[in-house]
């Protein structure tokens, strides 16, 4: 818990340096700013990182995706040892991710951006900062705990299941390759997602893992080889 809270701890910080986007609207008071820093609760972040109902509405999936990307309080989902709780806070205190995932498109536009993101795992191969690698890690490991969220959309079916499974796939593989960075915590995510997914595609399967459905590979993607194993054989299996 102490190394979840840690990380959190540095990556929040780290949002006041995320790489702007050309979304119209941006949230007026970030980390870093003097304002933010006067805010002596959780409640107040939350509460001034809304996004105005008449913009929300205006905004294009992918628009929206961006700035749930950089809500401020995103990494607040790994403050938890159950990631299922720190998701519970996000979609609680965040109208922009509510809206997100009532959106038709919701399931291309976050695999798209996450095979972008995979796609570009040679940036840990360049000669940037430690925080900018840092802030890369995050952020996908975010985008994987966003992608096992899908079971919160209306919008979705099986075959939407299937290739984001299939994606998480090829996501474990690059990460694999640089374990270095990844290992620990960086893997968890991937293992959570996968396995969430596993139980929405074939819920018997979940059955095959210790402890079944209270198996912590479900809560916090932290797994035991037997539980790895089971989860990589059931991943291959799902996506012939």
């Amino acid at each position: 818990m102490k190394k979840i809270l840690f990380t959190c701890f540095v990556f929040i910080s780290l949002a006041a340096i995320a790489q702007d986007t050309k979304v119209a609207w941006d949230y007026p008071i970030k980390p870093g700013m003097k304002e933010w820093k006067k805010f002596t609760s959780n409640e107040e972040m939350v509460n001034a990182c809304q996004i105005p109902e008449k913009i929300l509405s205006a905004l294009s999936t992918e628009d929206l995706m961006e700035l749930c990307l950089q809500y401020p309080l995103i990494y607040d989902v790994f403050a938890f040892e159950n990631l299922n709780h720190g998701l519970d806070k996000l979609f609680g205190d965040f109208n922009g991710i509510r809206e997100l995932y009532r959106r038709p498109d919701i399931s291309n536009s976050l695999t798209n951006r996450y095979v972008r993101e995979v796609q570009d795992f040679s940036f840990l191969d360049s000669r940037a900062s430690d925080i900018e690698k840092g802030y890369f890690i995050m952020s996908v490991s975010a985008m994987e705990v966003l992608l096992a969220s899908i079971e919160r959309s209306d919008n979705t079916g099986k075959e939407d299941h299937r290739a984001i499974l299939q994606n998480l796939v090829s996501g474990y593989e690059a990460k694999s390759k640089y374990a270095d960075y990844f290992k620990g915590f960086g893997f968890q995510t991937n293992f959570y997602s996968r396995s969430r997914l596993i139980s929405k595609m074939d819920k018997l399967s979940i059955g095959l893992l210790p402890h079944k459905d209270k198996n912590a590979v479900l809560l916090s993607g932290m797994a035991d080889a037997q539980s790895i194993n089971i989860i990589d054989n059931l991943s291959y299996q799902l996506i012939k």
